[in-house]
């Protein structure tokens, strides 16, 4: 399927690692030009490295996705290399750890909602402004299953994951007057650095699972909560994004899609 991206101008934030890495290079494979923006400029770099070396285009930026200037400049940076932004992928996420809320610092709350929704605010915000213009514009959200039913010991990381389908909807309902979509993807069991530190957690507090790895506990925990019996890969996530980024996804909007092995169904 040919799906009409190619020369497409493409934002991913948090694009140096693991879900965000593998859209970044899924759309460069799909011939769109990617900035691609992490807080670690190396990492950035090596994305860019790596989709330039198989012919493609882009630019790396080092950014802070919660800081509102640094994001206003990424996007001018975006315009001044390019002309222009067709497509933004808010994959900025993270916080707090494994916690009960009750026992949960205010602290890892508030970095919480920053990083995740802040950011995912901040970026839309500034890249519609400029899809408003043109009158065209793909904004994709990467929210969680965890934003679609809540789950223990991650009460923050839940309620910011809400946040980005909340805002996605309301996002959706405020553009589609001119011709942009907003939608969300929501990954399941996807191994991150925020899976290993929950499997940390669930070792060090669950004699049953003392004497496993952190990895032997996510993909048990993954066989047992999927229909499919298996966990997520980035590069599945990165299949949908780069679907709802082009032109064959131009009549859906206001979703929130789950890429779970069917661990949560709607």
């Amino acid at each position: 399927m040919d799906l009409k991206i190619a020369g497409k101008v493409a934002i991913v934030t948090g694009a140096g690692n693991g879900i965000g890495r593998a859209i970044a290079l899924r759309l460069g494979e799909e011939g769109a030009i990617v900035i691609a923006a992490d807080l670690k400029e190396a990492d950035a770099e090596g994305v860019i490295v790596e989709i330039t070396s198989q012919g493609g285009k882009g630019l790396a930026l080092q950014i802070d996705a919660t800081d509102e200037k640094a994001v206003d400049a990424m996007v001018s940076q975006g315009l001044k290399a390019f002309g222009q932004i067709d497509i933004l992928v808010n994959n900025v996420g993270g916080g707090g750890g494994s916690s009960l809320v009750i026992n949960l610092p205010a602290e890892d709350w508030d970095r919480t909602i920053t990083i995740t929704l802040r950011s995912t605010f901040l970026c839309s915000r500034a890249a519609a402004r400029e899809m408003v213009k043109r009158k065209a514009g793909r904004i994709v959200n990467i929210s969680s299953i965890s934003g679609r039913v809540g789950e223990s010991l991650v009460g923050a990381y839940s309620a910011a994951k809400f946040g980005v389908v909340g805002l996605t909807q309301v996002m959706a309902k405020e553009l589609g007057r001119h011709s942009i979509t907003v939608n969300a993807v929501c990954p399941g069991y996807v191994w991150t650095p925020g899976w290993e530190h929950m499997a940390q957690w669930l070792k060090a507090n669950f004699s049953t699972m003392a004497d496993k790895s952190p990895e032997q506990i996510f993909e048990e925990r993954a066989k047992a909560q999927t229909v499919l019996g298996r966990a997520q890969t980035p590069e599945d996530v990165a299949s949908l994004v780069a679907y709802l980024a082009s032109e064959e996804a131009r009549n859906i909007t206001g979703q929130a899609i789950n890429v779970d092995g069917g661990a949560v169904m709607h």
